[in-house]
């Protein structure tokens, strides 16, 4: 069972730009799927296919368009649970082997905790057992999803860093290590999960750039803007309880705010036993190197 031919969706998204470099890189053949009416321009290179779906995304539709692939990696968003469940029902029904969810981040969607506080990894927890489902019932199919916890160089806000101000919001246990993952970490994993498909079969593989605290983070971003950064401290109890109030009354801040707790205070995939760098044939990142290249991207 060998990879050739992969369908990306979501290429255009915030992380589906590094896993078609990646793609591409390990010289997978790769089709772009994308809606009929997207605005986003087709300005993919040369050696790559797009294919155009109606908006509907039935399964009807999509069959004859995964006929001849060999793996759909979909990069929507994670809530868009009836959407990925089509588009397994279509690739089981083309023959596709592996699919590969949008469950990249940014903590253990198993956890109860993260459940109870985010509706999100529940969503994600439900398409698993939906994919595990199919593949009791079709043995040519089976999935992978591929977990690096927080996009480190994705949006500084999000990991409550503020460049431009020398500002960093710190929750109270500074001593505890979490996993971050770069995009291109995260695509660089993507591609090496369908070289490994016997070993990648049916579970989940958790990847990383680097395990770290905060307050070396911190201590980092200090060092590549030789300045001293303000911190505000928080008390994770308070903290949650706070965000939790605010969920319940509606504020759209509230979820960003508990994923960015769950993900630098219970996410350290080092400790997981599915942790996948050697499987993979992957090397941690260094934290200077990466906090440099964002300094220079966010300041």
């Amino acid at each position: 069972m060998t990879i050739k031919r992969v369908t990306l969706l979501g290429a255009d998204g915030e992380l589906g730009p590094a896993i078609l470099t990646a793609l591409l890189a390990a010289a997978f053949e790769v089709t772009v799927l994308k809606r009929a009416n997207s605005s986003s321009p087709d300005d993919y290179p040369s050696n790559v296919k797009v294919a155009k779906v109606d908006e509907s995304f039935t399964v009807s539709d999509l069959v004859p368009i995964l006929a001849g692939q060999d793996a759909l990696v979909i990069t929507i968003k994670g809530t868009q649970v009836d959407l990925q469940k089509r588009l397994a029902d279509a690739a089981v029904a083309a023959g596709v082997q592996r699919l590969i969810p949008a469950d990249f981040g940014s903590c253990d969607s198993a956890s109860e905790h993260a459940q109870m506080l985010v509706p999100l990894f529940g969503a994600k927890t439900e398409l698993r057992s939906y994919l595990t489902k199919l593949t009791h019932n079709h043995s040519g199919f089976s999935w992978t999803a591929v977990v690096g916890s927080h996009f480190f160089d994705w949006r500084a806000e999000f990991l409550h860093l503020y460049p431009k101000s020398c500002r960093a919001d710190i929750l109270g246990q500074e001593d505890v290590r979490s996993s971050y993952s770069t995009l291109s970490r995260v695509g660089e994993a993507t591609a090496k999960v369908l070289s490994k498909l016997t070993e990648t079969k049916n579970r989940v593989v958790y990847v990383q750039s680097f395990s770290v605290t905060q307050d070396q983070i911190l201590k980092a971003f200090e060092k590549a803007s030789g300045k001293k950064w303000e911190v505000q401290t928080f008390d994770p109890a308070e903290y949650e309880k706070t965000w939790v109030k605010e969920r319940d009354d509606g504020d759209k801040e509230a979820i960003e705010n508990l994923v960015f707790m769950l993900g630098a205070l219970e996410s350290d995939w080092t400790k997981k036993e599915d942790f996948a760098m050697k499987l993979l044939g992957l090397e941690d990142e260094d934290l200077d190197d990466v906090v440099g290249k964002c300094w220079e991207m966010w300041k």
